[in-house]
């Protein structure tokens, strides 16, 4: 809210940067915004990680939910270069994915919701109105469940190692996550005889 629509968003990743700015180019001229905190050019930067850790800060201890989000990916690279060790064959050992950012963003695909429910009152009668979900919604809820799926998993476990396990789920299109998608595209086909309602 401090920046003004003429204000442009940073460019702060090196292969964004083209080594000359050209005549014609805005960045030349306009007034830029002032990167955040978290923004960098280092290699192992992702904005999918950062909102990730955004949605599972709480108390606004932001390291605390930086260091579970760092505990989870090595418990996923450890479960995984365990399963490359057992495997008998070249063939076994190149289908298994050993870094796991990749990981996290073939979980998060996953677990994107094409539609969802909304509830429209119409001559006095509610109805639940199958919707298109936009793409950070997708994201958000993608997020929200994975989360919410490895908190009702054992109580006896740590954290990091259910969510570990969830994100490996997820990622093999298995999972509580993956479930409640489809649970939620199951319900808006159930309804989709009240989708012209959303008009």
């Amino acid at each position: 809210s401090r920046y003004g629509p003429i204000y442009l968003e940073p460019t702060f990743r090196k292969e964004n940067l083209p080594e000359f700015l050209e005549e014609t180019d805005d960045r030349k001229y306009r007034p830029i915004k002032a990167a955040q905190n978290e923004q960098t050019s280092f290699a192992t930067y992702n904005d999918l990680v950062l909102k990730f850790i955004r949605i599972l800060l709480r108390e606004g201890n932001k390291e605390r939910a930086r260091n579970l989000v760092h505990k989870t990916f090595e418990n996923v690279k450890l479960t995984q270069i365990e399963r490359f060790n057992k495997a008998q064959t070249d063939f076994e050992k190149e289908s298994i994915e050993l870094n796991p950012v990749n990981i996290f963003n073939k979980a998060i695909n996953n677990c994107k919701p094409l539609l969802n429910i909304k509830k429209i009152k119409r001559g006095g009668v509610m109805y639940q109105v199958p919707v298109p979900i936009s793409p950070n919604s997708q994201v958000f809820f993608a997020m929200k469940w994975l989360i919410e799926s490895a908190n009702e998993k054992d109580r006896i476990s740590r954290v990091w190692d259910k969510l570990a396990q969830e994100l490996l789920d997820a990622s093999n299109n298995e999972g509580k996550s993956v479930r409640k998608k489809q649970e939620l595209h199951r319900l808006c086909e159930a309804n989709r005889a009240y989708a012209h309602f959303r008009w």
